[in-house]
C-alpha cells in the first residue's frame, strides 16, 4: 500500500509540475504515462527471470530503496527531459517489484487462501487509487508545492523497504538450481513453456488482454465524453472516478472474505460483463441525466474492475508453479504495458474517425459480449480442470 500510494502521489505531483508550473506542450505531457509504462514492455520478462533466480525479499527491498533514491533525484531535475529520463530509470527498476511481490505471496500464502490474499491485495491497490489522488490534491492545495508530494513519495518507498526487512527469513530462501548450466535464455524459455503449456492460464490471460484493450480504448476519452454531455460540470470526472474506486474496493473486499475456491475465469467474465455494461451506459447518457446516474455507472464499472483484477491475479497464482511465477508474471506484465500504451492511442484515432458516443457504445457492447460469451462457453473452455467449474 505504501509503495502504491507513493506512485499515485508521484504521478499527481509530476502532472501538476508539467501542466501548471512548466506549461509543457500537450505532447510532452502525454510522455508521462509512456515513461511509466514503456520500461515494463522492454524489461518485465527479463526481470521475471532474475526474480526467480534471486531472493524475492531482497529484490523487493532493493527496488524500493533505489526507487526512493530516484524520486529524490526528481526533486533536483531542472527540466522535463531530465525528469522523463529519471522516470524511465525508476520504472525500469520497478519492473522487478511486481514479479517479486507475487513470488513472495506464493511462498507465504497457503493454496486454499490465495483467493483471499489476492482480493486483499486488490482492495489495498484500489484504496490507494482513491486515497493517493485525494491526498496529493490536498497537499498541493495546502502547500502549493509539488516537491512535498515527491518527498512524501520517497519517504513512503523508504518505509516500505524498512517494513519488508521484517519479513520472515524463510521468504528469502531461493530454490537451489545449478545455474552454471542453466542459461538466462533457458530460464526465459521455461517461463514461456510454463505459460503456453497451461491451457487454462493462457485462455484467462488472452481473455483479460482483450477486455483490458477494449476498456483502455475508451478510458482516457472519458473526459471528452463528459465534456460533450455536461460541459459546465467539471466535477463529473471526479465523481465517476470516485465511483469506480468505491465499486472496485467493495468487490475486492467481498472476495477477501470468501473462504472457498471460485472459478477465476467466471470472475473475469463477470468483470468484463460489468465493465462493458457500464461503458455502454456511459454512451447512452445525455445532458438531462441526473448526477447520481453517473456515480452509479462508475460503481458498476469499478465492481467489474475489481472482479477482473482478482480473476487474473488469482489465475496466475493458482496455475503457475512457485519456481516460475516471476517469469510468468513478467510476461504478463510486459504484454499488459503494451496494451496500456497502444490502446489509448487507438482510442484517440477512433474518436476522430467515428465520434465519442459511438466509440463508447461499440466498446461497451463488445466488452459485455465477451463477458457473456465467456459465461456460456466456460465449461467447454475449462474442461481440463473440473475443479474450476461451479
Amino acid at each position: 500500500m505504501l509503495s502504491s500510494l507513493g506512485d499515485w502521489l508521484d504521478f499527481i505531483a509530476l502532472l501538476t509540475l508539467f501542466t501548471y508550473v512548466w506549461q509543457a506542450d500537450p505532447l510532452l505531457i502525454s510522455m508521462l504515462p509512456v515513461a511509466y509504462a514503456f520500461p515494463g514492455i522492454l524489461f518485465s520478462q527479463a526481470a521475471g527471470v532474475w526474480v526467480d533466480r534471486w531472493q524475492p525479499k531482497l529484490v523487493l527491498i532493493c527496488t524500493d530503496v533505489f526507487r526512493s533514491g530516484c524520486t529524490l533525484l526528481l526533486l533536483l531535475a531542472p527540466s522535463p527531459y531530465l525528469i522523463l529520463s529519471v522516470l524511465l530509470l525508476r520504472a525500469s527498476i520497478g519492473t522487478f517489484h511486481l514479479p517479486a511481490q507475487h513470488s513472495i505471496i506464493r511462498r507465504i500464502v497457503a493454496g486454499n487462501q490465495l483467493l483471499e490474499a489476492t482480493a486483499l491485495i486488490g482492495t489495498s491497490s484500489q484504496l490507494t487509487k482513491i486515497i493517493g489522488p485525494m491526498l496529493g490534491a490536498f497537499i498541493l492545495s495546502l502547500t502549493s508545492s509539488y516537491k512535498f508530494c515527491l518527498l512524501l513519495t520517497a519517504i513512503c518507498l523508504a518505509v516500505s523497504a524498512l517494513l519488508l526487512a521484517f519479513l520472515p527469513s524463510s521468504v528469502s530462501h531461493c530454490e537451489k538450481n545449478d545455474k552454471t548450466i542453466i542459461t538466462f535464455r533457458m530460464d526465459w524459455m521455461e517461463g514461456w513453456r510454463t505459460l503456453l503449456n497451461n491451457r487454462i492460464l493462457i485462455i484467462c490471460l488472452i481473455f483479460s488482454f482483450f477486455v483490458t484493450a477494449i476498456i483502455q480504448i475508451v478510458d482516457v476519452q472519458l473526459g471528452v465524453l463528459l465534456r460533450e454531455i455536461k460541459p459546465l460540470q467539471q466535477e463529473l470526472p471526479g465523481w465517476i472516478i470516485s465511483g469506480i474506486g468505491l465499486g472496485a474496493v467493495c468487490s475486492t473486499a467481498f472476495f477477501s472474505r470468501i473462504k472457498q475456491s471460485i472459478s477465476y475465469f467466471s470472475l473475469l467474465c463477470a468483470g468484463a460483463l460489468l465493465m462493458g455494461s457500464a461503458v455502454f451506459l456511459l454512451g447512452l447518457l445525455n445532458t438531462a441525466t441526473p448526477l447520481p446516474y453517473f456515480l452509479l455507472v462508475g460503481i458498476i464499472c469499478g465492481a467489474g474492475t475489481g472482479l477482473s483484477f482478482v480473476g487474473v491475479q488469482f489465475s496466475i497464482q493458482k496455475e503457475t508453479p512457485s519456481s516460475t511465477i516471476g517469469r510468468v508474471y513478467g510476461i504478463y506484465h510486459s504484454i499488459l504495458n503494451f496494451v496500456f500504451i497502444a490502446a489509448p492511442l487507438t482510442g484517440g484515432w477512433l474518436v476522430k474517425k467515428y465520434g465519442i458516443d459511438h466509440l463508447f457504445l461499440v466498446c461497451g457492447f463488445f466488452a459485455a459480449l465477451l463477458g457473456a460469451s465467456g459465461f456460456l462457453l466456460r465449461k467447454r473452455l475449462m474442461t481440463t480442470k473440473k475443479r474450476l467449474l461451479k
